[in-house]
């Protein structure tokens, strides 16, 4: 049973095809890893997830429930189910770091403004940041940054994450505090699809790795068989590239 479900999915931009008739599921607990160079259609996959970007064939179901861009309500408690962190941390420059995870469950699930505020106290202090809460995000690192976005994905306590690229816009010395962070939440049983171009991630990691180049999956597999012995030349040479 598959707690997101992609069945024959395809994305074009104009007369662009960036994938056609995609099929992945994602398990509940399972941490799905999709790699592959730049351009082959990962971001734009994860984006369709959560409707940032509209399919234009196939069906998404989410926990049983139907992707459907024109039925708002669905649309908005899908996305409660899942939260999103980019590669550009995307926080609110005039808010704090402890105001920005609070923002989504006071405005969105119109939550407790106490309650909310001590979930966002207790997950501030879970990714490291308990003395940085009423910092502004100028006063933070890259790295730093990118943890609030992850706190402020977990205020809305979602029942799944998606990572884009997550650590692609930081210094290589920051990278690891934000792997750290996801690393636990995979070992708490999140259920996590990460694109990502961190390979020692998706090899620790990952239940599942995917493959993708040109819009399609090259390959799946586990991790192992992934890494030390790939199936298809295209991912042989990839491996090379990057590893």
């Amino acid at each position: 049973m598959y707690i997101i479900e992609a069945d024959n999915i395809t994305k074009k931009f104009n007369d662009l095809t960036v994938f056609e008739d995609l099929n992945i599921g994602v398990k509940k607990g399972e941490v799905l890893v999709v790699i592959g160079p730049s351009g082959s259609g990962k971001s734009t996959f994860l984006r369709c997830l959560n409707n940032l970007e509209t399919i234009d064939g196939g069906e998404i179901t989410v926990e049983g429930e139907k992707l459907n861009p024109k039925d708002k309500k669905v649309l908005r408690n899908l996305r409660t189910k899942m939260g999103m962190v980019f590669q550009n941390f995307n926080l609110f420059p005039h808010m704090t770091a402890l105001e920005n995870v609070m923002e989504g469950p006071i405005t969105v699930k119109k939550e407790n403004k106490e309650q909310v505020k001590k979930r966002a106290e207790m997950l501030l202090n879970k990714v490291g940041l308990g003395e940085k809460m009423n910092h502004y995000p100028s006063k933070l690192s890259g790295g730093q940054k990118q943890r609030v976005a992850i706190a402020r994905a977990l205020a809305m306590e979602p029942d799944i994450m998606l990572f884009d690229e997550p650590t692609s816009a930081l210094d290589p010395e920051l990278v690891g505090e934000v792997l750290n962070v996801m690393k636990d939440l995979a070992k708490e049983g999140m259920t996590m699809l990460v694109v990502t171009h961190e390979m020692s991630f998706a090899r620790d990691v990952a239940d599942r790795v995917i493959f993708m180049d040109g819009g399609k999956i090259v390959e799946e597999a586990t991790p192992d068989c992934i890494f030390t012995n790939p199936k298809e030349i295209r991912t042989k040479e990839f491996l090379k590239k990057v590893i």
